[in-house]
């Protein structure tokens, strides 16, 4: 009668779990950085819609202003794991994005485009909360920093 001798169910589990120690944090760590780049391109691509109100009003304007659909009570936008935006937080959210406008006089006028990780990307000790400035500066308050987070 066939069928699997001891040994060879013994080397089995074995594999299978040299797999689940060193493939499945690989495989995590792969989904945290495809989220971190989904976020950092919305991010990008706000600036560039804040670059193009500036040019169009001098001043720069709010997520509502822009467009997206801003969850009134944070002030703030969803990213989904899909790259998806809503105004509302779901399991499905990665990041909360939010823009700080600073003063409308003109000498003075700049943002601030924040990514808190939310839900499972919470996790993601190596980034943390994403920064984009209206001056070009980056920032990561995660363990790797600007340097480690922001690789073009």
């Amino acid at each position: 009668m066939p069928g699997f001798s001891f040994v060879e169910l013994l080397v089995m589990l074995a594999i299978v779990a040299l797999l689940s120690v060193f493939g499945l944090p690989a495989l995590l760590q792969y989904g945290l950085q495809d989220r971190l780049a989904t976020a950092q391109t919305l991010l990008k691509q706000i600036a560039g819609q804040q670059s193009q109100w500036l040019a169009d009003h001098r001043v720069y304007a709010s997520l509502n202003q822009l467009g997206y659909p801003v969850d009134s009570a944070v002030a703030a936008i969803y990213l989904s794991k899909d790259g998806s935006v809503s105004g509302h937080a779901s399991a499905d959210a990665i990041y909360r994005i939010s823009v700080r406008l600073g003063s409308p006089s003109i000498a003075s006028v700049y943002y601030l485009i924040t990514a808190e990780p939310v839900n499972d990307q919470a996790r993601d000790r190596r980034c943390g909360t994403l920064s984009l400035a209206s001056t070009g500066q980056v920032g990561a308050s995660g363990a790797e920093g600007e340097a480690g987070c922001w690789r073009n």
